[in-house]
């Protein structure tokens, strides 16, 4: 079985992290839901649009957009599939709750993201809970 190997600097104060697996595809998921839509140089279609719905009202069509947006961004990543996106609104911002599989391991995760209006990236709330649900180990 074919082992993904990356690393990435975002959140690490004094020297990169690498990264495997499913801790990487979470991470290019993470890296992909930081960047708002069109702020990529060459790449107008990358990142999320969940960052120019901060100030929005909060409709059923705000929440068709993050829906079809996330799902959009999860086709471009053949190591997972999104089972279930869950955008609601809270105090700060927007919360999203997704259910994430792992391909090539059959792991599933819960994880939730919370997109505040005062901070400049998108925050993880823990703890997240996987489960293996074939036998890819």
């Amino acid at each position: 079985m074919t082992t993904y190997r990356g690393f990435s600097t975002s959140g690490n104060e004094f020297a990169s992290v690498s990264y495997t697996d499913f801790e990487l595809v979470k991470r290019d998921l993470m890296n992909n839901l930081n960047v708002r839509k069109g702020e990529r140089v060459m790449n107008p279609d990358f990142g999320c649009i969940i960052w120019d719905l901060l100030f929005d009202p909060f409709t059923d069509d705000t929440h068709g957009l993050i829906v079809d947006n996330i799902m959009a961004i999860a086709e471009t990543e053949p190591r997972v599939e999104i089972m279930e996106v869950i955008p609601s609104s809270y105090e700060q911002g927007i919360r999203v709750a997704m259910t994430l599989r792992y391909l090539p391991r059959d792991i599933t995760e819960s994880m939730l993201y919370d997109f505040n209006q005062e901070a400049s990236e998108v925050l993880t709330e823990s703890p997240t809970t996987a489960t293996a649900t074939g036998t890819g180990y």
